[in-house]
């Protein structure tokens, strides 16, 4: 009964050589399709590729940041105190930031150009303020900082000018004529912040 129901029984008998010809394309198939390991390490390889990848755009992107912070120049890190100085104005109008002075409370609108920062500078010193044990920072620009704020405040007299550190702006006073290698930060310190200040914001 048995054999009456195997499906095979009604096949004609293959013949030797058939035999091991399908056996050989059996084995040579088995031996030319990747195994299970190699697949595996492909596959698990593919995110880590992908992760490295990824890393290296990421570093990209925050050195291209830092110098986008700088206004491109690597030196401005240097400086322990971020100096600037900008336009600024009294009325709002498209294209300007509100900033508030330190000093008065007051409100300017700082203009998105900054005409000298830390690299500009070639000394600076403690000076005597306006009140008793009270004190400024006397700036000394380098000649090509001075150029720069010729240039800019020959053509904005009457206008604020803003002093800038660590981007806040300490005081805004309107320009009387146009400035060149020195200028004066009036920004009514005790001894010790104005000497941090004047320390801090040359290049090391």
């Amino acid at each position: 009964m048995l054999r009456d129901a195997d499906p095979l029984r009604h096949e004609p008998p293959r013949l030797e050589e058939e035999r091991d010809g399908i056996r050989r394309a059996v084995l040579a198939a088995a031996s030319e399709a990747p195994s299970r390991s190699s697949m595996r390490w492909r596959i698990n390889r593919t995110p880590a590729a992908l992760l490295a990848a990824g890393a290296v755009s990421v570093l990209s992107v925050a050195v291209l940041g830092s110098k986008i912070w700088s206004g491109g120049s690597a030196t401005l890190h240097a400086a322990a105190v971020r100096f600037e100085m900008r336009l600024a104005d009294t009325a709002f109008s498209p294209g300007l930031r509100e900033a508030r002075i330190a000093l008065t409370g007051g409100v300017v609108y700082l203009h998105q150009e900054i005409i000298v920062t830390n690299d500009d500078i070639s000394d600076s010193q403690v000076i005597d303020g306006e009140r008793p044990s009270r004190f400024g920072v006397a700036v000394t620009l380098n000649a090509a900082g001075a150029e720069k704020m010729r240039r800019a405040t020959a053509r904005h007299v009457g206008e604020l000018i803003a002093m800038l550190i660590d981007g806040e702006v300490i005081t805004a006073p309107r320009l009387r004529s146009p400035i060149g290698a020195s200028a004066v930060l009036s920004c009514d310190c005790t001894k010790a912040e104005a000497e941090r200040i004047a320390n801090g914001m040359r290049i090391r």
